[in-house]
């Protein structure tokens, strides 16, 4: 996602530091929600040799963390290159976001905003095919399938390094298993989100796609037909994780669809005095 806010008080454990002249600041509940919501911290994950599970761990949350800042510095250098603004990345406990101070170099217009929002995913898609088409290049042995989030399709690429190995020394299996996992990690989070990011819900970016692209096309009403369908989107598809018991998401979609109806409801009141 991006947005323009201001600055707030940094709490204890952010870490910040700069890449491509860009500052980025991690915030420490980012490393707790991908600690949270790995396999191996919630016992999906089974293996015999326990160093596994700890370095699958460490594979897990590096792939989170490449994930984010890549989707991130998509959206950063899109605007410093379409508009000059002077972005800075902040990574919080549900994901990241890119801001900028109101002010550029050049106006960035409804279809900069369009573009700058549609470079977050698309950048980390790109880093998901590129992955892949290392890896085919170098006969890794890789398995295509599709999965779906509702009525969303997902590419699914799964990787084996053992493919062509009968046995595997201890000293090459521990090293080996754990760049599999980061491998596989790093797919399914770039093929999973980066294609949930495009869904036309805010405030995801394709929330900011349907809203910039709808209000470039009808002046009069686009921004309210795009909020409608977000909260459409948001409700339905809340609805469709309860029915697969998958109540964190269905959480958060419900939660987009109320801030959608919020919206909407400020898209339909009157202007104020003191407008």
């Amino acid at each position: 996602m991006y947005e323009t806010p201001g600055t707030a008080p940094q709490p204890k454990g952010t870490v910040s530091f700069r890449l491509w002249n860009i500052p980025v600041t991690i915030k420490p509940f980012f490393w707790l929600i991908a600690l949270l919501f790995s396999p191996f911290f919630s016992g999906h994950a089974t293996d015999s040799d326990s160093r596994v599970l700890l370095l699958g761990l460490c594979a897990w949350i590096a792939a989170w963390f490449l994930n984010f800042i890549i989707h991130e510095m998509g959206h950063a250098l899109a605007a410093r290159g379409l508009f000059g603004a002077s972005p800075k990345i902040t990574l919080f406990g549900f994901g990241g976001v890119t801001t900028w101070q109101p002010y550029y170099s050049r106006v960035p217009g409804r279809w900069g905003n369009v573009l700058t929002s549609l470079a977050g995913p698309g950048t980390e898609l790109a880093a998901a095919f590129l992955l892949v088409g290392i890896l085919a290049y170098f006969h890794v042995s890789l398995q295509w399938g599709l999965t779906s989030f509702g009525p969303v399709p997902i590419p699914a690429v799964m990787v084996n390094l053992f493919a062509s190995a009968s046995n595997t020394p201890d000293s090459v299996y521990l090293p080996k298993a754990t760049l599999e996992i980061f491998l596989n990690s790093f797919l399914w989070m770039g093929f999973f989100w980066g294609i949930l990011n495009l869904l036309p819900i805010l405030p995801l970016d394709g929330g900011h796609i349907s809203r910039g692209f709808f209000a470039q096309i009808f002046p009069r009403g686009g921004e309210r037909l795009a909020v409608w369908i977000s909260m459409i989107c948001a409700a339905f598809l809340a609805g469709y994780c309860i029915t697969g018991k998958n109540y964190i998401m269905a959480v958060f979609f419900g939660f987009f669809a109320h801030l959608s109806w919020v919206e909407l409801r400020k898209c339909s009141a009157p202007p104020s005095n003191f407008d």
